[in-house]
């Protein structure tokens, strides 16, 4: 059975050319997201550069540095909200962090974070905020990965718009956010404190001994077979009582077998 049982076969035959062109120029293997989504999302593209076929589109992206941009931009779904669901947020401050930070101390290191997926940076800069709080003056270890370089471009500037900074906590933007034009910027004292890395989940080799890692709202457009496999390599590069922190409409259904438990909703720690 066609995973787009409404094309015709040469359109079918056209969407998989376009699929190895472009796991061939990015590394993006589109095969790994759920099917009927991301082709309603490139036909958008497609549409939007006024063209008819994916094998045109390709020439566009191969000729156009800024079609490319804005193909990626669209891939990675980016969202810049810092504080997003603060609910989920406060639970992360108030009973997740707290023990990883006292075992932590008590071992004499750092805690090592991970915000995989971090988009336009809102995801680590909002854990950036939760730590110094938690822990003035400690440095720890907050990396900050995705596959688009112009979005961790956006990442390391830290501009927000209002709207952006809605759900931040008035201490924190009292502290951590400067007038920047009608927008407002990461103060710099923050913004080095994360390291931004180019990195795609679903091919690059993972790091290890995270004590927390934060992936929200990414995995929801992938396989399930993607889902799993990431899933344990999460768990793999846990440390052990490290925490996996989810997004709102993620769940994972086989967690008992993967070796965790389920600390509250969305956070998954390794056993």
């Amino acid at each position: 059975m066609s995973e787009h049982p409404g094309l015709s076969e040469s359109q079918q035959a056209d969407y998989e050319r376009f699929k190895r062109y472009v796991y061939r120029i990015t590394g993006i293997d589109l095969g790994l997201y759920r099917a009927q989504q991301m082709h309603r999302r490139l036909l958008g593209l497609v549409e939007r550069a006024n063209l008819k076929t994916f094998a045109e589109y390709a020439q566009c992206l191969e000729r156009d540095p800024e079609e490319l941009a804005v193909f990626l931009d669209r891939m990675t779904i980016n969202v810049s909200e810092l504080f997003r669901n603060p609910d989920k947020w406060e639970e992360l401050r108030d009973k997740v962090l707290p023990p990883m930070v006292q075992n932590a101390t008590r071992s004499g290191r750092r805690l090592r974070v991970w915000s995989a997926g971090c988009s336009y940076g809102a995801e680590p800069y909002s854990l950036a905020m939760i730590l110094d709080q938690l822990t003035p003056g400690q440095r720890h270890t907050l990396l900050a990965t995705d596959i688009d370089q112009g979005t961790l471009a956006k990442a390391r500037n830290g501009v927000y718009t209002p709207a952006d900074i809605k759900n931040v906590p008035p201490t924190c933007r009292q502290r951590y956010l400067v007038k920047h034009g009608s927008d407002f910027q990461v103060v710099s004292s923050l913004r080095e404190r994360i390291l931004f890395r180019g990195h795609n989940l679903l091919s690059d080799p993972f790091e290890e001994a995270f004590d927390l890692i934060v992936c929200r709202n990414v995995v929801i457009y992938f396989t399930d077979d993607a889902k799993d496999r990431l899933f344990m390599r999460f768990r793999d590069a846990l440390r052990s009582g490290g925490v996996l922190f989810l997004g709102g409409t993620e769940r994972i259904h086989n967690y008992r077998e993967l070796g965790l438990q389920v600390q509250m909703p969305f956070f998954y720690t390794k056993q």
